[in-house]
């Protein structure tokens, strides 16, 4: 048996498999911050966290709404790429249109 070697099989996990726990494991990741978060503002007394509920608002809502922006620009994107637009119909211009060269001159 000196010289007999037993071949070692590493189990390596499916991609499924894997995508499947990262996904599990950022909705527990969201699911713990999401309940920290409100615990702490509800321990809050009402006045205090009327004035923080409101800053954080006003801090916070411009940049929700770029990347809301953003966000709903690339689902868009993906749709005019899944529903094959023709975008040389949709954006060819008549040659009788001025170039922005021609109208510079």
């Amino acid at each position: 048996m000196k010289g007999a070697s037993v071949p070692a099989v590493v189990g390596m996990p499916s991609p499924l498999f894997l995508w499947r726990f990262k996904v599990v494991l950022f909705l527990l990741w969201g699911f713990c911050c999401c309940k920290i978060g409100w615990d702490s503002v509800m321990r809050m007394s009402a006045d205090l966290r009327d004035l923080f509920l409101y800053e954080a608002f006003l801090y916070y809502n411009p940049l929700l709404l770029v990347a809301l922006m953003i966000w709903l620009w690339g689902v868009n994107l993906w749709v005019f790429a899944q529903s094959s637009v023709n975008y040389v119909k949709v954006f060819d211009l008549a040659q009788t249109h001025l170039s922005h060269r021609e109208i510079w001159r």
